[in-house]
């Protein structure tokens, strides 16, 4: 068989099969007969991995008793005399054999130790035989004499050794167990193999399974059908999209049927199926892992594209790290562009390397800073091309990058805050839109002018501006922000507190929290280029021992730092989108639409 490429251990491509090969496999496929060989097969390994786990762990055990000179089963027959295989800590044996009532009762014979050292730590007598502080012995008592003489033996610390029940000496049973250890891994090879030449079924087995999961769906599903001796009811939702099809599908195949339609009402649990056009498919892949929204609120995929790129951008910051990305997420779309998932996931990336390389090159980031002359000489084309692209350079002026970084949360909170008033007004409540929304729009501008004054002059016309926007928009978030309060005061001081943040829509607090964690954009975008310029000063030290250790350097930092940077250009922007953004407006709690029919994970039925 051929082997799967690793990537597809990710991304397995789905099975495709046409309803007439289906058809077929239903009719044609003798599941009963592999079925039967499959748990036949799957028995014969258990019993094969039992005996062998048995056989190992007998032979494990009397590895530790070879070399003993009579046969293990002639001490255990012994009529007249009892004789037992011990071990001793060699401090108290040298004791024992000095006893005087030792010597009366017992006689022993001391068995040297085998060669070689043991691999388990000493938790019993079997597996401390080879361990040089024990000494072995054979130990011979009367039967009479026993209760006394184990009494004496245990004051010396005295472990016995279990020998197991076989006829013969141990070297000539561990020469049986060996042979039987090599017949059970062939018979395990030989199921192995017919294992293999059942594997180019397995396509198939995966459709039928598809389809008989489907049957189990719909059969579940049609004991919640209202049905009479006549009449039969069918009550579910179905894409708009889809209307003509199943009409044209009922006047074909079900002619006496009818369909009634209606749009959803608020207060149904309706089912949400995200319809988007090619440019924005990528970016569901955010809100699929957040959660569906809300039916009767809206899609906010379209809403946090840009966002997205823009923070991942500026959170990679690198042009040749950006070039690398999208190479990579082109060639991996190639090769698994027939699986929608990967589709989505590498169509994300490559759009974000596009946008990481426009900032790196905006910032002057390339591979770090690559382009000195002390790495690639005078004049050489990557600086030339820094320097005619690069509109600012967060190293050399952090507080500027940083004013950026904020400015940017500031406007993408202020798009948060428009989108709640989208929701609010979408939802019928064009008042909430304006109090809950309207009203901050109004504050929170004011409050940024009069603390940007702190700073440096404003004019002071704008001055008045924001008093005005302070006022009006305070005096209304006081008036309106407990309206859902019963009693004056309890209206007035949810209003007033609200403006700190503690109830109510949002506030002043949560909004500065916001605002703060937009500098995580520049703090990662300074960590991908300074561990860059490392790397490169790394390069620089080794490659005083020729060329190919510079570039041999430079590949494995910079790809280091490469897939170090891509997890955190990811998860950071992602999570000022999930908390920071999506806490103004979103609403989850949709469920994903299941199309009644055909459905697996693993197979992908063509209509024809």
């Amino acid at each position: 068989t051929t082997k799967r490429p690793f990537i597809e251990d990710f991304f397995p491509l789905p099975i495709q099969v046409t309803e007439r090969e289906l058809e077929e496999l239903l009719t044609s496929f003798p599941v009963e007969q592999h079925y039967e060989e499959c748990k036949a097969i799957e028995s014969q390994r258990r019993a094969l991995e039992a005996s062998l786990r048995d056989t190992e762990q007998e032979a494990l055990t009397l590895k530790d008793l070879s070399g003993l000179p009579w046969p293990v089963g002639g001490l255990q027959r012994a009529k007249k005399v009892r004789l037992k295989l011990a071990l001793f800590p060699r401090i108290y044996w040298k004791a024992l054999t000095q006893d005087p009532r030792a010597r009366e009762l017992l006689a022993w014979q001391e068995i040297p130790q085998n060669q070689g050292t043991g691999h388990y730590k000493f938790k019993n007598p079997q597996s401390a035989i080879r361990n040089p502080k024990y000494m072995r012995v054979l130990l011979a008592f009367l039967p009479q004499e026993e209760e006394e003489a184990i009494r004496l033996l245990n004051s010396y610390h005295y472990q016995e050794i279990a020998l197991p029940v076989f006829p013969g000496r141990v070297e000539d049973r561990l020469k049986e167990l060996e042979a039987e250890r090599k017949s059970i891994l062939e018979r395990q090879e030989t199921l192995k193999r017919r294992l293999v030449e059942l594997t180019p079924l397995i396509p198939r087995l995966e459709t039928l399974l598809g389809y008989w999961e489907g049957q189990r769906d719909r059969s579940l599903q049609e004991t919640s059908l209202t049905r009479s001796k006549r009449l039969m009811f069918i009550v579910g939702y179905i894409r708009k999209k889809d209307v003509p099809f199943l009409e044209t599908m009922l006047r074909e195949k079900f002619p006496q049927a009818l369909g009634f339609y209606r749009d959803p009402q608020p207060g149904e649990e309706v089912p949400v199926s995200l319809a988007l056009s090619r440019p924005f498919r990528p970016a569901r892949l955010l809100v699929n892992m957040f959660g569906l929204p809300n039916y009767f609120t809206f899609d906010p995929t379209p809403f946090i594209v840009f966002n997205f790129f823009l923070f991942f951008g500026l959170c990679f910051g690198d042009a040749i790290y950006g070039l690398a990305l999208m190479g990579l997420s082109y060639w991996l779309l190639r090769r698994l562009e027939t699986n929608p998932t990967a589709r989505d996931f590498f169509s994300l990336f490559f759009y974000a390397g596009i946008s990481t390389t426009i900032f790196g090159a905006l910032t002057g980031s390339w591979a770090g800073d690559l382009y000195k002359p002390e790495y690639l000489g005078e004049g050489n084309p990557l600086l030339r091309l820094k320097e005619s692209l690069c509109l600012l350079d967060p190293l050399s002026d952090i507080l500027q990058a940083l004013v950026y970084a904020l400015a940017l949360g500031v406007i993408n909170q202020f798009y948060a805050i428009s989108l709640r008033m989208y929701k609010e007004y979408r939802m019928g409540r064009p008042l909430d839109a304006l109090l809950d929304g309207g009203l901050w729009l109004l504050f929170l501008p004011g409050i940024i002018i009069l603390a940007c004054s702190i700073f440096f002059p404003v004019p002071p016309g704008l001055m008045k501006v924001a008093r005005v926007l302070l006022m009006v928009g305070g005096a209304g978030l006081v008036l309106t922000q407990g309206r859902r309060e019963k009693g004056l005061v309890p209206k007035f001081l949810t209003g007033l507190v609200s403006l700190y943040g503690i109830m109510g829509t949002y506030g002043c607090t949560s909004f500065v929290g916001d605002i703060i964690s937009y500098s995580r954009l520049l703090a990662l975008g300074l960590t991908t280029t300074i561990i860059g310029m490392s790397f490169n000063i790394v390069a620089e030290l080794v490659g005083s021992a020729g060329t190919v250790f510079f570039v041999l350097a430079l590949i494995l930092g910079h790809t280091l730092n490469f897939f170090i940077s891509i997890i955190g250009a990811f998860v950071h922007p992602a999570r000022l989108i999930f908390l920071e953004f999506f806490g103004r407006f979103y609403e989850g709690g949709g469920h994903r639409f299941r199309p009644y029919g055909f459905q697996s994970s693993k197979v992908q039925l063509l209509r024809t």
